[in-house]
């Protein structure tokens, strides 16, 4: 294995840039389905991975001391969650209004 010494301020910093990366991209795609109203191609089983991973990073950054992971952990959680329910709202939007009915 590789060895590399790296200080934890220094890993921090990955931490805040890797935070920093998924925050924006998960905040473009909030905004961009409440801009085209739809969440058909989002899949449930998806969602419930991707909350469960984030609620687990959360918790290692809590248990590692690691502010970043926690912080960006916190914030990707609560995006996943925004997305949850806009799917569950748009899908039953489309199904009730539009006569859309999803597929899986």
């Amino acid at each position: 294995m590789l060895e590399i010494n790296i200080s934890l301020e220094d890993q921090e910093i990955f931490g805040w840039v890797g935070n920093a990366i998924f925050i924006s991209g998960q905040s473009y795609q909030i905004y961009y389905t409440y801009k085209i109203k739809h969440t058909e191609d989002f899949s449930y089983f998806l969602q419930l991975l991707w909350i469960l991973g984030n609620g687990m990073f959360f918790i290692f950054g809590i248990l590692d001391n690691s502010l970043s992971m926690f912080i960006g952990n916190l914030v990707t959680f609560i995006c996943s969650i925004t997305q949850l329910c806009q799917k569950i709202y748009y899908d039953k939007y489309y199904q009730r209004n539009m006569g859309y009915r999803e597929i899986n």
